[in-house]
Formats: C-alpha cells, structure tokens, sequence
C-alpha cells in the first residue's frame, strides 16, 4: 500500500506502434453504457487480501523488528476474486469459479464476494487445502511484511470434476469469459480448455490474465494480457527494446494459436500486437502511481466488458487502459467505476487536444 513508482525499466513503445489517447467521449459513453447488461464468467485462482494496519511506536525487545499496535483489519478479495469485484464496480453481473479451502477465510471471502454483488456458487470448497490468503502488515503507510497461506497443487480429480461442472452451467449465459491464472490450482490445462471450448461453441470471447510460462493452454482464446515480466517468462527472452517486444508477441502469437497479445509495460502504457497488424501502443495514463496492487485485475476487467459490448480490440486497450490509470491511483487491491473510466477518458480526450492545439 506505499506510494512508489515502477522501478523496473521497460521497453520502449515500438517505433511503428500508433499512439493514441482516447477515444472521443461519445465512443466511450456507449461502449461503458453497455456493460450493466453484460454477464462475465470469471474461472481461476480466488484468494483473501487481508490489511493488518496500526502504527508503530516502539522496536521489540525481543528481536530488532517493529510492534505494531493494530487498529483496524480489512478484508477484500484477491487474485480472481479481484476482477470479479472490478466487473461488479464496473455494473456487470460476475460469476465467479475456483477453489477456496472448507476454513474460515474461505467464508471471509464468500461473504465479501456476496456484498460486492458476485455470485459465489461456484466457488468449490476442498478440504485438502486451504483459502488462498495474503496478509499484509501496514503501519501508517509502510507494508512492513506480507504472510501467504496457500497451496500450488493442482486441483484433483474431484476438484476439477466440480469446477468443470460449474462452467458447463454457466456455457448457455456468458457473454464474456476471463481466465484469471496466479499458478495456485485452479487453472490446469483441462480447465483453461474448458472454457476456451465452451466459448468457441457459443462465439464468445475469452480473456486471459497470464501468470504461467507455457502460453499452450491458452490456445484458441482471444487475447491473453501478460505483463513484461511474464512475456520473458513465456519466451525465454529479455525485453529491452521494442523489437525485443515485437519478436516475443509473434513467439506467443505462434503458442496461443493467433490469439491477440496486449503486453502491459507499467509506467511505459501497454502495446497490443494482432497478427498481421502494426503494434499498437497507448502510453500510461496515471498522473501519479500509489498502489500497482491488482492492476493487472482492472486492466482484463475494462477490457473485456469492452470486447463483449461490442467494441473492437483498440478501443477496449484505450479504455483498459484509463481503467489502469484510475486505479494505481488507490491504495491496496482497488476496483474502478464507469463514471470514473469516462471521466479519465474526458480527461485524456481534453489533454490530446490540448497537445495537437500546442503542435
């Protein structure tokens, strides 16, 4: 929850890759008009974000470390659990699938879910592991330290049974999937292929939040957002230079089966690769960065409200991207509003006629 900038360098932006702001306000308003009537099936790793806050006034007598005296502790959904509640801020109707553990956090997170407006059914209790949680420790501003409880073990037979159960009922009512993949279980090969069936069958999109190396299991989806650090993962390679960028995405062009690659570069904005079409590259949009805790959650959100409302992959990257940019500005894992996507759209829309006015 400190404020810090991206330190990692990124690539630069390809030379080719066009640059624009936004569309016009009128284009927004129609896209993000439409997503109180779009219902999302989100299928991946759920897990508990818990904020342990106080202060600190004293050093331990027992070890050189802070005591922190706790004044208050939130709870709020992570990992899947997170882009459930952006497309629920964003006025859509989520449905959320993985594995929590048959415990008490996992009953923290149902609740939470439930308030936020996310229909939780699908949610698969095991008892041979636990919930997903990280708990973070924070004093005034300062994250002194995080503790994870989780299992990485893939879903067993039964598990998977029972999740692959929940997506066949929710095949006849999607109109959008996310495939929302932190490496903890949920996600095995047989469950991404799934859904990427199920959505070819009835010619719905599929997006895909990356966090394993062997792009193949995402084969056949419609775009797959990984960040820098993740397209080096997949590939092999360092990403240093834009043709760096540019040979990478025709790599995981090659491993996805054609699917759309948008490559999010921090503070350097993101660039959307479509086979057989120049890059596409929009530049960030946040005017100073607090939290880049769950921004990969908001960016797959916006944009794939935006692909099933109708809008085509450029426009759904400019409006992912706004989204983006509202939400480092918050503190800890975040959501954003529409109001607040067209308000960052206007925004972004004035400062671009400022510049070509200025030109």
């Amino acid at each position: 929850m400190s404020e810090h900038a991206v330190a990692a360098p990124q690539p630069r932006a390809p030379s080719s890759a066009l640059l624009v702001q936004m569309p016009d306000a009128s284009s927004a308003s129609a896209v993000v008009g439409k997503f109180s009537s779009i219902r999302v099936v989100i299928v991946g790793d759920v897990m508990l974000d818990q904020y342990v806050i106080g202060e600190v006034h004293r050093v331990s007598p027992e070890a050189p470390v802070p005591v922190v005296e706790v004044g208050k502790t939130t709870k709020l959904p992570g990992g899947a659990g997170n882009v459930a509640a952006n497309i629920a801020s964003l006025g859509a109707s989520p449905h959320l699938i993985g594995l929590i553990g048959n415990d008490p956090p996992g009953e923290d997170l149902k609740a939470v879910m439930s308030r936020m407006g996310v229909l939780t059914a699908g949610l698969v209790a095991s008892a041979g592991r636990p919930t997903s949680m990280k708990t973070r420790i924070v004093a005034g501003q300062q994250q002194i330290c995080r503790i994870d409880h989780e299992s990485r073990h893939p879903a067993n037979a039964a598990e998977e049974q029972s999740l692959m159960d929940e997506i066949d009922r929710c095949a006849a009512h999607a109109d959008v999937w996310i495939l929302s993949d932190y490496g903890k279980g949920a996600l095995p090969d047989k469950i991404s292929r799934r859904v990427i069936s199920c959505a070819r069958k009835s010619n719905k999109p599929v997006v895909v939040d990356p966090k394993v190396r062997h792009f193949r299991k995402y084969a056949g989806c419609t775009v797959i957002a990984p960040n820098t650090r993740e397209a080096e993962a997949a590939t092999g390679r360092t990403l240093e230079s834009a043709d760096d960028m540019a040979r990478a995405a025709n790599m995981l062009h090659a491993a996805s089966r054609n699917a759309a690659i948008l490559i999010t570069q921090g503070a350097q904005g993101m660039t959307l690769f479509e086979k057989g079409r120049p890059p596409f590259h929009t530049a960030a949009h946040a005017r100073r960065v607090f939290d880049v805790s769950g921004a990969g959650d908001t960016v797959v959100s916006a944009l794939a409200l935006s692909i099933a409302a109708g809008a085509d992959l450029r426009t759904s990257v400019l409006l992912a991207n706004t989204a983006a940019g509202v939400v480092v500005q918050k503190p800890g894992t975040a959501q954003v509003t529409p109001g607040e996507i067209l308000a960052g759209a206007a925004r972004h829309a004035t400062r671009a006629r400022a510049l070509t006015a200025a030109s």
